[in-house]
This record gives C-alpha cells, structure tokens and sequence, in this order.
C-alpha cells in the first residue's frame, strides 16, 4: 500500500494535509439541534430520505488500494469505456477515495481530464454520473424496477470524466476508522482531492491529453475553487502532479459567495423568471427590511473570525438558512425547481437501488463493508462552520494566471439561484472586473441555432476567461434537466476556453 510520502518522492516538497479541524466543546449540542430543526431541510443538493442501503459481507479483506474493474454495459453500471475503484490517501486517518471513470467517446488520449465533485455537502457523485453528466442514465423500468441505459448527452463525449466520492464518508468512499470530532473544511478537501489527482497520475499516467477540468455543483461551489486554487498553487510552486496541468474550473449552481447570494433568496422567491410568487409581499418586505441585515451581519462575523471552527459561522448558518429559505419552503415548491411541488425523492431512490444491487455493485467494484447512502447527513454537519465562507477569493489569482472560469446555473433553481450566481461573478473584484461588467449579454447558440441560455464573457491579456451562463428551463441539477444543452456547454468550454 503506498503512502502519503511514497507519492511525493518524485515531488519532495508535497507537504502533508493540514490537520483536521475538530469541535470545540460546547458546540455538540447545537449541532445537535439542528438535526432536528427544518435547517436539514435547506442543505444544498440534498434531501434526507430514508433509502434503502445494502451491506453485504467483505470480499476484500481490508486491501482497497488501487482496484479496479472494467465492464461490458452500464447494465450493470459501468459502459464499455469505463473503469472503477479506490485511491487510498493516507493522512491522520486512511482515506479511501472511490472514482467512478468514463473515457471520452470520441478519442481519449486527446481529450482532457475533467474531475467531477457533487455537493451536498455529503452526496455521491455516483448521482451525477447516473443521472446528469455521466454515461450511464437510471430510470425506471414498467415494473418499476431500476435500470440503467447508455446515456446519450454524457460529459465525456469529448472529455475523460472522474466523479468521485468526496470527503470519505460520502457515497462508496470510507475511512479506516471513524472520529465523530473531525468537522471538515475546503482545506481538507483541497489537500485530498490533490493527493488524489497524484494518485491518478501513478496509475493512469496516459488516460488524457495532459489538461485537466475541475467541475463542482450546489456545495461545490465552495469545492471547485478551493481544490482549483490548491492545484494552481502547487503547480506555481513545483508541487502538482507531473504531466497533469489545469486549465479551467466549473461551477454549476453553487453556493460561492453567501453573503451576496443569499440576498438574492427573496428576489427569486417572489421576482423569478417564471413569474411564480412563492412568497407573499408581505414575506418579500420583511425579509429585505428585516432579516437580511441581520443575515449579512453574520456572515460578515464568520468570514472576520479566522477560527475554523467558531460560533460566529454557526450562528450565520442556522440564522441565514431558517430566516431566508423558510418562506419558500413553506410554499411547498421544490426547492430545486420553481416551476414544480415535486422533488427529487424518485430520482434518487433509482441510483440508490441500482447501485447497490449486488451485480452492479461487483461490477462497480465497492467495497462491500461500506453502506451507500445517496447523501450522507453526518458529513453534511461536518461542514457547517465551512458553510458560510467566501470561496470567490480564490478565484483571481487563478484568472491572472491563465485559467479559465466557467459558472453556469439553471434558472428555476431557487436555492443557489442564476440571480445570486450572476451577483457575486459581477462582483468578483479581479483586473477584468469593468470588462465583464460592460460585456453585453449574448444567446448561447446550439448547433441548431436556438438559445440553450444566456450569458457574458470577458478576457484581459493573457489572462483567463471569466464566463457566465444562465441555462434556460433547468433546475439545481442543470445537466439533468437539460442534458444536451449542458454537454454542448462543457464541449465549448473546453474547446474554447468560453461560451461565447
């Protein structure tokens, strides 16, 4: 089994993972209560139902280093260009990471990388590969029964895509030994996902051009920019993986910037697109007038308060959650997509039962000690003093430095919604601030030239573009909803550095 140190010999500078922040005392029992409170309703990607989760016997005797597996047919989860398994990642604890692969359809070792992170926090990416982006496509047989078929507009037409389940603990993904203590943060998910990424330089050194994508969703928002920037940094300094070097970063509807995204929660809820009132006016005033002020003054305490782990960010978090999503919550629309009561439950409930199927679950190569859980809600309040940190920070120095910036968000999200996403990009304090501000806003034009969206890039010198795009007709999860719409987007991107 290699080590954290074995993959840096070749890198001798690669310094070890920053420890773990763990929970001061004290805090144990509110954590505790909001468990129980209707915030766990609000999280990001995530609702927790009660899947039906499989655990069968070990097959593999505790070595799950470097597995894995190829298969004939996403019948049994994996298509013919696919590839699975774990990445062990030693730190304080042994993490095992689990990776669910497709290479591109077209040519693969002259298409790049792109690494896949859900959000959450605590989702599967497995819920992305099999019903959003990836090559494979769950639904429902007439008895009912969940099956999976090749997907038609997959990510990885003219690109390798990664999902991977991320932080252990998520999905397939577990750690040697558990600690109820350990709270995680973007410095630990950032340090993983580099350790990972050298992990897959070892192993599949020839599976990509040599560039590499990072794309994140809903808590990925603080994900992509986070890894993105250690990534950035470690190339600068002779750290990153050889061979391997980055070349843009994607954030579709994602919590990026929470102190001006949640103000955008009543404009959407009573002013969106689709001339839905989901609040009353009444509701509208009083959560501008009021409550808001009060939302900002927290948020603007956690980002003061440079302790990982301080009451400041959990007061931000329980305040801003219950006093600005509640009102459309309680209007019973999905929060994920304006235009309908129903939610995702089904959707998710297919992937699960699928996944866990024995033969697709040899197939897929998980371990069988570990209970898959669509979203798990233990890591979920591990990252409650992350939740409301800015994330946009990370961004500049990345644009100033060549690479590419992709925020996308469907429009009848009310969540992590197109209106806040647009706000803070406008925002983004970098050298082509005024540029982007000033740039008309175009169609993004399909092969068949109708609108998918809409949207604005903007490039200074050298530097890289910053790009964004409103999906027309999609919610939280735009690739679901809009599949071809989403691949002609990610296929541009990379071809093009924008979307315009």
């Amino acid at each position: 089994m290699s080590t954290y140190g074995a993959i840096s010999t070749s890198v001798p500078n690669l310094s070890p993972p920053a420890p773990v922040p763990r929970r001061k005392r004290g805090l144990t029992g509110r954590i505790a209560i909001i468990l129980s409170s209707s915030v766990i309703l609000l999280s990001l990607g995530v609702l927790f139902y009660n899947f039906t989760t499989y655990t069968p016997p070990d097959r593999f005797n505790g070595n799950y280093n470097d597995l894995t597996v190829e298969s004939s047919s996403c019948a049994v989860g994996l298509p013919t260009n696919g590839i699975s398994g774990y990445f062990n990642i030693p730190n304080s604890l042994s993490r095992y990471f689990y990776y669910f692969a497709a290479s591109s359809t077209k040519s693969m070792k002259s298409a790049p990388l792109v690494l896949w992170m859900s959000g959450g926090p605590g989702c599967s990416s497995l819920l992305a590969a099999m019903m959003e982006n990836g090559p494979c496509k769950v639904s429902r047989d007439k008895e009912g029964k969940a099956r999976a078929e090749l997907a038609k507009f997959g990510w990885n037409n003219k690109a390798n895509v990664v999902w991977v389940d991320q932080p252990a603990g998520v999905g397939f993904s577990f750690t040697d030994e558990g600690d109820s203590d350990l709270m995680f943060s973007h410095d630990l998910v950032a340090d993983n996902m580099l350790a990972f990424l050298f992990r897959w330089q070892e192993r599949f050194p020839d599976s990509h051009n040599g560039e590499l994508y990072i794309f994140a969703e809903s808590f990925g928002g603080h994900y992509a920019p986070a890894v993105g920037r250690r990534y950035y940094d470690a190339e600068r300094e002779g750290r990153a993986p050889p061979g391997l070097k980055l070349k843009g970063i994607g954030v579709g509807n994602g919590l990026t910037n929470p102190e001006i995204q949640y103000k955008y929660a009543s404009e959407f809820a009573y002013k969106n697109t689709y001339g839905i009132e989901a609040i009353t006016k009444e509701q509208y005033d009083d959560m501008n007038n009021n409550l808001l002020p009060q939302c900002e003054e927290k948020i603007h305490a956690c980002n003061d308060n440079a302790d990982p782990d301080n009451e400041d960010c959990l007061d931000a978090f329980i305040f801003c959650n219950t006093a600005l999503d509640t009102p459309y919550v309680e209007s019973g629309r999905n929060i994920y997509d304006v235009r309908t009561f129903k939610d995702y439950k089904d959707d998710l409930a297919a992937v699960t039962e699928f996944v866990t199927e024995m033969e697709v679950r040899t197939a897929l190569d998980a371990a069988n000690s570990v209970t898959f859980e669509a979203c798990n809600k233990d890591v979920y309040m591990k990252f409650v003093f992350d939740w409301m940190r800015e994330y946009d920070q990370a961004i500049p120095a990345m644009l100033d430095g060549g690479i590419d910036i992709l925020i996308y968000a469907g429009d009848a999200d009310f969540i992590c919604n197109w209106m806040g996403n647009q706000a803070w990009v406008e925002a983004l304090d970098w050298k082509g601030k005024d540029m982007f501000s000033d740039a008309p806003t175009k169609p993004f034009v399909l092969p068949n030239g109708t609108a998918g969206g809409e949207g604005k890039t903007a490039k200074v010198g050298k530097g890289g573009r910053l790009s964004f795009l409103r999906i027309f007709g999609a919610g939280h999860l735009a690739p679901r909803d809009k599949p071809y719409e989403t691949q002609q987007m990610i296929n541009k991107f990379i071809a093009n550095g924008g979307v315009h």
